[in-house]
């Protein structure tokens, strides 16, 4: 069975990133449909889509998943959810349960669910979501004119 290695600091900012990219792609092309067709408020309904509607992974490392999904596994029964990352710890250990049903270990249940599952939805809040459309979109918009810049600079000397 293969594990995931995951340093913890510099793998976690990275895995933070991915999500949060993937998020903003998402974002800005609802947005641009949303535009297009005229909705009304159509950055609130982006982010309302975003959070409801994205084909995400699980951005977490395999130690957090598996001490996570164990112990929700351990007490028989899944706990209320009442925040994002609750709701997403109930649905990993839901999908590992039915892979141990069938006799498999619950490391290499969650080892599989991260490697090959998709989350049903972005386990974010829309504020959340909403604070991290701005950095992302700078960071675009710089990369954008990237090009620009180095022209511009160019031309002046």
């Amino acid at each position: 069975m293969k594990t995931l290695t995951i340093t913890a600091g510099a793998s976690r900012h990275k895995q933070i990133q991915a999500r949060d990219d993937e998020m903003v792609k998402l974002y800005n092309e609802t947005l641009l449909l949303m535009v297009r067709h005229g909705v009304d408020a159509p950055r609130s309904e982006a982010v309302k889509f975003v959070v409801a509607n994205g084909s995400p992974r699980y951005h977490v490392s395999y130690k957090c998943a598996y001490e996570n999904v164990r112990k929700r596994l351990s007490k028989g029964k899944m706990p209320i959810a009442f925040s994002p990352q609750e709701c997403m710890w109930n649905e990993m250990a839901l999908r590992v349960k039915q892979l141990t049903a069938c006799g498999i270990s619950i490391a290499a249940a969650v080892d599989f669910v991260l490697r090959h599952c998709r989350a049903t939805r972005y386990f974010i809040d829309p504020v959340s979501l909403n604070a991290r459309i701005g950095p992302a979109r700078r960071r675009r918009a710089q990369a954008l004119m990237q090009p620009y810049q180095k022209s511009t600079n160019n031309t002046n000397h």
